[in-house]
């Protein structure tokens, strides 16, 4: 009997540090300034300019909202500054590694590392990596209900680098089940710029396991500059308050506003 009220009172005690965290950028290891291609703010970002852009997602800050990262979060409990991955780090990127910060893109290696921007939106919050990465975060230590980001391919290698800005698709599972899949993604398509796809799914009761795989696309990993922006697991805590960065699922629509 005793037993049982020590793992229950464990169990209270995870649940309500979870619960009670508030999402702050400033514990993870960041990137100490502008990164090797700096990304600039313009009135309309242009499809052949790298890292411009007119729109920003801000971090979300509202308790009980905790985000994917890779450096500076802790697991499976995690800190202000997030979740990080339980699998080695070897298998989180296909090039480019080891990763060394957190809310970036995987640049040209570990000393050329960006801010985060896709499609013409810079995201102050996410994880970067190159095809194919994979990611593997422990759910135990929290009340997960809802998983929210954008996937999409950095700015960093729009088109004059590769073309097409590099292409990826996105692969998320939880407990060994598929989700959620998406088609591929380009950096640029007809020539304008592929806006970030928003992805959401629910996270069952009792989920243990979200791995997400970063893919290439099918066409091999050439300048796949993967990444997913804001990307956050919710409890139930979060979802009783509206976020301050709340966006429409069109982006179509909302950029057309700016």
């Amino acid at each position: 009997m005793k037993n049982n009220i020590v793992f229950v009172l464990s169990i209270l005690l995870v649940v309500g540090f979870v619960v009670g965290i508030h999402a702050d950028k400033s514990d993870c290891t960041n990137l100490d300034g502008d990164g090797a291609k700096p990304i600039q703010e313009v009135g309309s970002e242009e499809v052949g300019t790298q890292n411009d852009y007119d729109m920003v997602v801000e971090e979300d800050t509202r308790d009980g909202v905790v985000y994917l990262a890779l450096i500076g979060g802790s697991q499976p409990t995690p800190n202000g500054c997030g979740l990080i991955p339980k699998n080695p780090a070897g298998e989180w990127t296909g090039w480019g590694g080891p990763l060394n910060f957190d809310n970036v893109t995987i640049g040209e290696g570990t000393t050329t590392r960006n801010h985060i921007v896709i499609g013409g939106t810079y995201f102050e919050r996410g994880i970067g990596a190159h095809s194919v990465g994979t990611f593997v975060y422990d759910l135990t230590g929290g009340d997960y209900v809802r998983f929210e980001g954008y996937a999409g391919m950095s700015d960093e290698k729009d088109p004059g680098d590769c073309g097409h800005g590099g292409s990826s698709h996105f692969v998320f599972s939880i407990d060994g089940t598929e989700v959620e899949v998406t088609g591929t993604l380009t950096g640029t398509a007809d020539g304008e710029n592929v806006d970030p796809l928003k992805v959401e799914f629910d996270i069952p009761e009792n989920a243990t396991e979200l791995t997400i795989v970063m893919g290439d696309g099918g066409d091999g990993l050439g300048c796949d500059h993967s990444a997913l922006g804001d990307a956050k697991l919710i409890t139930s805590q979060a979802t009783s308050v509206e976020p301050a960065n709340k966006l429409s699922t069109t982006w179509g629509s909302l950029k057309a506003r700016y």
